[in-house]
């Protein structure tokens, strides 16, 4: 009873209420309007006009002049992505990204999409003599990137339109794709097919091919993708090597999908024995080849 209690006041703090308030905004799929907003959080108009306006003056979300809806600020996406960095999973998701470079010799990227623009949320270099070096803070274009098309395909449709009004796009080789109307086709067929390819799109000699990291709710959350060079890895033989790619990524969103909750105390105080550590594609293979 006491614990219950306790909880119930703490759900009532001004703290929590905006924090309720953010994550709801953070989950919507079309931005709220204050009037959803408030019978979401059960609050009287006034109470969450004070919350959000609060957040909105802190750049945590952002109100839409025409439409007056909320969405997620800047200072929030950099929140969140310096979350996902440094986040309790940075240890077991770079343990199957090592696997998976390990097993393939490629570097592995854990990407999403941050303001219209693609940012590292964390990467495992090849080890091959022969490997792709990019730095972390390096700016990637999402119209020539696998990883970008990938989030673009599905992600939302008001993302979409707003980088189709930036073509033409910058043509980085000669196989990049520069019209809006090719690219709209070829974002089509990313979304049928399930992944995204990079056929030298962007850096001459180099490939690349990105799954889908999708949260529980089936929404595409991040890009886990693999880049090798041509020379030594070329795209159809990388495309070989999808399930291995798609196995990695649904390890990685098994451990967003994680929740505190799921640690909580038994009846008789004691702690939960922790989950066992899921096994890297890398090591599964080795395993099944002893067999």
């Amino acid at each position: 009873m006491n614990e219950i209690r306790t909880l119930s006041v703490a759900d009532r703090s001004p703290v929590m209420k905006s924090l309720r308030l953010l994550a709801h905004i953070a989950a919507s799929d079309e931005a709220p309007a204050l009037a959803e907003l408030s019978r979401a959080m059960s609050l009287p108009k006034p109470t969450t006009y004070r919350l959000a306006r609060a957040l909105e003056v802190a750049g945590y979300i952002a109100k839409d002049p025409l439409t007056l809806r909320y969405q997620i600020g800047l200072s929030f996406e950099d929140i969140a992505l310096k979350g996902l960095r440094n986040s309790a999973a940075h240890g077991n998701r770079r343990l199957i990204m090592s696997g998976l470079a390990e097993r393939l010799d490629v570097r592995v990227n854990l990407v999403v999409l941050k303001s219209g623009n693609l940012s590292f949320v964390q990467w495992v270099d090849s080890t091959a003599p022969l490997r792709v070096n990019i730095g972390g803070d390096v700016p990637m274009p999402v119209h020539c990137s696998a990883s970008g098309k990938l989030l673009l395909a599905f992600g939302p449709p008001e993302l979409r339109d707003t980088v189709m009004r930036r073509a033409p796009f910058h043509k980085y080789t000669k196989n990049t794709i520069t019209t809006a109307a090719r690219f709209s086709r070829h974002l089509d067929e990313i979304a049928k097919q399930g992944y995204s390819c990079d056929d030298q799109e962007l850096i001459p000699g180099v490939n690349c091919i990105a799954v889908p990291i999708r949260s529980e709710t089936g929404q595409t959350v991040a890009g886990l993708a693999v880049m090798a060079p041509v020379a030594t890895l070329p795209l159809e033989r990388l495309k070989q090597h999808l399930p291995d790619i798609k196995a990695a990524a649904a390890l990685i969103a098994a451990e967003f999908a994680r929740r505190p909750s799921a640690a909580r105390t038994k009846k008789d105080g004691s702690s939960p024995a922790p989950p066992k550590p899921k096994k890297a594609p890398a090591a599964i293979a080795k395993k099944r080849a002893q067999k």
